[in-house]
């Protein structure tokens, strides 16, 4: 169970470089199985970027390199 508990907390932020690759890349990533969806991001937001991440739950693995490989710019990782 341990196991099973850890990968469904798992969570894993990609800030992006403007709200439209947030919405596409939560889009592409839905479309490929993963949760997916879009949140707004309050701290940092002078660092760079539009102040939107990608938010993945559970099993993210692999889905920075779909979102690099649709030329999701990816900001931040959190």
């Amino acid at each position: 169970y341990q196991t099973l508990w850890s990968e469904k907390t798992m969570v894993k932020k990609f800030v992006t470089g403007s709200v439209t690759y947030a919405i596409k890349g939560k889009d592409l990533l839905k479309r490929k199985g993963y949760n997916a969806f879009v949140e707004r991001k309050t701290e940092n937001v002078a660092l760079g970027g539009c102040g939107y991440a990608i938010v993945v739950k559970g099993n993210y693995l692999g889905a920075e390199e779909i979102l690099r490989a649709a030329s999701i710019k990816i900001i931040e990782k959190q």
